[in-house]
């Protein structure tokens, strides 16, 4: 199966480590010894609802810092991102010290302080779109931060040395995205896939010997996760990290699998993951993934988005033994077979969603997720349908799925169809997997299901 663990990102042990090592030596204004030395500085990358964005930067230093809470961080300390040849400064939200290098464990006293920068600055994301997927550019060395005349308190005590320059990061802590194994499937129809597998504490905690088994999702991305970088498939949204971050695995640990589709071919209904030597390799792979590790054979999912959408209901029908359930977003079928399908795609469950606007995967074709599951109902399977703001804060979204789920084991339904009203999907209307990936509870539905 070829794994190896690549890449650029370094782990919060890593990053501990390298604490031992003076990287970067910081000059002081008074000479003081007892001042603390400045030995690193990294780069965190998070992947949030919409692609993945550098939201803090750690400074570790050679001792504990006594910081306490910054006035006005944002005049004190300067930090700047240059990507792709532009530079232009980060806004500086909060600064704190910390036991950990990942943002979020605010402490008074700590080796890390942690740097926290707006996610609403124009270049907060790092991706680019290049020919119609999403590229990462190199971060180490891409992100500066300057003390200035370093940072006191009101008796003129340092509570961060100065600096006589930009420091720039040596490298970049990812949570949750470096937790993942990457490695690559050689598919015997000849197709590459480039792979992420997230594998749940319990089995890494027990070096590979669980004596339990777990479930597991089969995440398949959009057109913009393409590549062969065995990565960009994770970044781009929230698709893989929505059931290998902290919050899901606590309620549901389960492996997490996110193969990366090559740039081509395509299928007959447009998605290359409808293409038979894709799905082939992909077929295999999962054998393989299946052979290896402690899989729940009752609990094996399916979740996509947009081209993986597709991908999803062109692979139901034709294994409808193989998956417990599936939640899409943004999908349709092969144009040519979707509603002579229909009915095989009933005895999966199935819960998707679709934003009525969208642009790019219209919500009103013969062959759209909307219009496959008018067809499952009029073959007398039950679907639940609701339709709500996709805009609405995460627990009213929640409260509003809640509902539909209600209802649906009311009617006896297990195929459940959410809308996105019109003009109310985050940042575009081709992006319903947005509320969809940030939904606990079409979560939860998805991972309730049973073969």
């Amino acid at each position: 199966m070829n794994t190896v663990r690549t890449g650029t990102t370094r782990s919060a042990a890593a990053v501990t480590a390298a604490a031992a090592l003076t990287i970067f030596t910081v000059t002081s204004a008074t000479a003081d010894p007892v001042e603390p030395e400045l030995q690193a500085v990294e780069a965190v990358a998070e992947v949030q609802q919409v692609g993945y964005a550098v939201t803090a930067l750690t400074l570790t230093f050679d001792r504990p810092v006594h910081l306490g809470e910054l006035k006005d961080p944002a005049s004190e300390i300067a930090v700047a991102a240059t990507l792709r040849g532009t530079t232009a400064a980060r806004t500086v939200t909060e600064v704190y010290a910390s036991h950990d290098p990942v943002p979020g464990t605010p402490r008074s006293t700590g080796r890390y302080v942690v740097v926290e920068l707006s996610t609403q600055d124009p270049n907060a994301n790092v991706l680019y779109n290049e020919g119609g997927i999403n590229l990462l550019p190199e971060l180490d060395g891409a992100f500066t931060v300057d003390l200035g005349d370093g940072v006191q308190d009101g008796r003129g005590r340092v509570l961060l040395p100065p600096t006589d320059h930009p420091v720039a990061n040596d490298g970049v802590i990812s949570p949750i995205v470096d937790d993942y194994t990457r490695g690559h499937h050689e598919g015997t129809s000849g197709v590459r896939l480039p792979y992420a597998l997230y594998t749940p504490d319990g089995y890494r905690s027990s070096g590979g010997h669980a004596s339990r088994t777990y479930p597991l999702v089969l995440t398949l991305q959009g057109a913009g996760g393409r590549g062969d970088n065995g990565v960009s498939q994770v970044l781009v949204n929230e698709l893989s990290v929505a059931f290998a971050g902290p919050e899901s695995q606590e309620e549901n640990p389960a492996f997490v699998l996110s193969p990366q589709a090559p740039l081509g071919p395509v299928g007959a209904g447009g998605s290359v993951w409808q293409h038979d030597g894709v799905q082939q390799s992909l077929l295999e792979l999962l054998d393989e993934i299946l052979a290896t590790y402690p899989v729940d054979r009752d609990r094996i999912y399916v979740a996509g988005v947009s081209m993986g959408a597709m991908g999803i209901y062109d692979l139901l029908p034709q294994y409808p033994d193989l998956f417990a359930g599936a939640l899409t977003a943004t999908g349709s079928g092969d144009p040519a077979t979707a509603m002579q399908t229909a009915h095989i795609t009933a005895t999966v469950p199935v819960w998707g969603t679709h934003s009525v606007d969208d642009f790019v995967v219209r919500y009103d074709t013969s062959f759209s997720d909307y219009a496959i599951m008018r067809a499952i109902e009029a073959s007398g399977t039950p679907v639940t349908f609701a339709e709500w703001a996709g805009n609405l804060p995460d627990a009213d979204n929640e409260t509003r799925a809640q509902e539909q789920w209600d209802r649906a084991t009311a009617d006896g339904s297990q195929h459940l169809f959410t809308a996105w009203s019109a003009g109310t999907t985050p940042v575009n209307s081709h992006f319903a997997w947005v509320p969809t990936f940030s939904n606990a509870t079409m979560i939860d539905w998805l991972f309730d299901q049973r073969r």
